[in-house]
């Protein structure tokens, strides 16, 4: 089965803007301006945060920038809809970066090393985004300074990476055999 990055970008598009809509109709930009406790919305943003933490990232800090804080219902539509104009562009690069590595020993090797990097860097910062971003007496509260989630999901995204590279080297594999049978021809 061989997956193109358009299918890639719609199903992840499709994810972000599931969770807008849920996010509205569960009445999510007042609740993460005044805070809260964790509930399913939260649990769906962190897991598309970990499968697209960049453009996530990009997009939460840019909204911000270019939005006051007081005008909430704004600033979390546009962080939507930066999100989904930056998805494009985070799996293309991830594209490009990952069909250049694959087959290649030293290139696949930079990039284990880039990936591993990525992720060990991103967690350390996560960590000190967690000290600073939560009220410790307070554990499981959420409000506009909860950070260290969408660094997290910058760390992650160096496993995503690593998954992409393994997908996309097993389709050649698979390319690369169905074209050595007798009779078949790419």
């Amino acid at each position: 089965m061989q997956m193109s990055i358009r299918n890639i970008v719609r199903l992840n598009s499709l994810l972000v803007a599931g969770i807008f809509i849920y996010g509205i109709g569960t009445d999510e930009p007042y609740f993460r301006a005044v805070g809260h406790t964790p509930c399913l919305f939260d649990y769906l943003f962190w897991f598309a945060l970990v499968v697209n933490g960049p453009s996530g990232f990009i997009a939460d800090y840019v909204s911000h920038t270019i939005v006051s804080a007081s005008h909430f219902e704004w600033q979390f539509a546009i962080q939507y809809g930066l999100w989904l104009l930056f998805l494009w562009p985070q799996w293309k690069c991830y594209d490009v970066v990952v069909r250049w590595c694959v087959g290649d020993r030293r290139r696949e090797t930079v990039l284990y090393v880039a990936i591993a990097s990525i992720t060990l860097i991103g967690l350390v910062g996560a960590h000190e985004a967690w000290i600073y971003g939560h009220r410790p007496r307070e554990l499981a509260f959420i409000d506009r300074y909860f950070w260290f989630v969408r660094v997290a999901g910058i760390a992650l995204s160096g496993l995503v990476i690593l998954g992409y590279s393994q997908f996309r080297k097993r389709d050649r594999a698979l390319t690369e055999h169905r074209s050595q049978l007798p009779g078949r021809g790419v």
